[in-house]
């Protein structure tokens, strides 16, 4: 894997969720800099709770949107930029999130801009295994994949909880690896 920076590779959006995992969309942000993507980053407003929008400035070099009327200086709206990447990646996608886009709801900063979403979308669950298995998630989940998105995880690992079971979002060297794929 290379070490370029300048975004010669185009675009990848990140969609950030709130959880234990938010940690990791800011090492998989990193990564993909180091690739040679331009990152941009979306997120929700719970996901401030757990990672400061400066992590993520620091480490892909650009603002960072977690407002949902945020424009960008050239006039645009920051969330239409999603659009233009090669690929869209939704993590943590938790419970919640999911239902938003799922549903088509857009509140905050992350969900608008994955409803704007190029034909590479990726989403990574990460949350409890009793809310993974809730049968309005796994619903979800469903309408999520019958509209083209493709799932990540989740694994069986150890829970922010303390205990080993399913709902552990991947690795970011995992998310990495399906991004130079479909993003070569």
């Amino acid at each position: 894997m290379g070490s370029k920076s300048n975004g010669t590779r185009g675009q990848i959006q990140l969609c950030v969720g709130a959880g234990v995992a938010t940690f990791k969309a800011v090492a998989l942000a990193s990564k993909l800099r180091q690739e040679g993507f331009l990152v941009r980053v979306a997120m929700s407003r719970a996901a401030l709770e757990f990672v400061e929008p400066l992590s993520f400035r620091a480490v892909c070099g650009g603002p960072v949107v977690t407002s949902s009327t945020s424009m960008d200086p050239d006039g645009h709206a920051s969330h239409l930029r999603s659009g233009e990447s090669r690929a869209l990646v939704l993590l943590p996608a938790t419970a919640d999130l999911i239902g938003k886009v799922a549903h088509g709801l857009a509140d905050d900063a992350a969900s608008l801009a994955a409803l704007c979403a190029p034909d590479q979308r990726l989403f990574c669950p990460a949350m409890n295994d009793h809310m993974w298995r809730n049968p309005f998630v796994q619903e979800n989940v469903a309408r999520l994949e019958k509209a083209g998105w493709e799932r990540l995880g989740p694994v069986d690992g150890m829970l922010g909880e303390g205990y080993p079971a399913i709902g552990r979002m991947i690795e970011p060297e995992e998310i990495l690896a399906r991004v130079l794929t479909l993003c070569p």
